[in-house]
């Protein structure tokens, strides 16, 4: 039988643990927490698993991410209506084209009508799920290897100036969830600046305990 409730995926079990602690018993009956795992190709692969294993009536992933801008306050817990694939096209760094630069669609379907297709950008239109308690304009930039340093997030946020935040998952997680029409919503932490690799700067546990409050006002919300 069909689970039909929220599934809330996480990258790491330090992730989840963090975030599933803080949540009250009642919340977590009402909510399926798993783990996606590292990476997009992970994320993508697992997250369609557990779609088709559990079939939720939303996915949502958490976690933690990097500011690429001074909007995207560390510490601070935020949703994203947009996200864009960073790393799959040709070249790297200032030389680096997308696929769509390059005139590819990432998934073209045999029947748009029925699987749809998307770009580089997949864009939350999920009318049932109005949480959005912190959103923010722009873009989250789901890249293949998060960035060195911060001239490597300065080039990433120079081509992609509407990039937000930067993570490694949420891209391939709303591309599992839009192939196999579940709505999908995207709550991130931000533990760090961007290419800042020196995580006693990192506010980690700051970001995933409001990423806890913010998964708890989303189910609040959706009840």
């Amino acid at each position: 039988m069909p689970d039909c409730l929220p599934l809330l995926v996480f990258p790491t079990q330090h992730e989840l643990a963090l975030v599933e602690a803080e949540l009250s018993a009642k919340e977590r009956q009402h909510i399926l927490c798993r783990l996606c795992g590292f990476g997009p190709v992970a994320a993508a692969s697992r997250t369609a698993t557990l779609v088709s294993l559990h079939k939720p009536n939303v996915v949502l992933l958490a976690g933690i991410a990097g500011s690429l801008d001074p909007r995207c306050q560390i510490g601070s817990s935020y949703e994203f209506a947009a996200v864009r694939s960073y790393g799959i096209g040709i070249g790297t760094g200032e030389n680096f084209q997308s696929a769509e630069d390059v005139g590819w669609k990432q998934w073209q379907g045999e029947n748009e009508q029925v699987n749809g297709c998307f770009g580089d950008v997949i864009q939350r239109t999920n009318p049932h799920t109005k949480s959005m308690q912190k959103s923010i304009e722009g873009e989250l930039l789901s890249v293949c290897a998060a960035s060195s340093s911060p001239e490597e997030a300065e080039i990433r946020k120079k081509q992609f100036p509407a990039g937000m935040a930067e993570d490694m998952e949420g891209f391939a997680v709303a591309a599992a969830c839009t192939m196999l029409k579940v709505p999908w919503v995207v709550i991130r932490g931000i533990s760090n600046t961007a290419g800042d690799r020196d995580q006693s700067n990192w506010h980690t546990e700051e970001a995933l305990h409001n990423v806890s409050k913010h998964v708890s006002h989303f189910l609040a919300d959706t009840q």
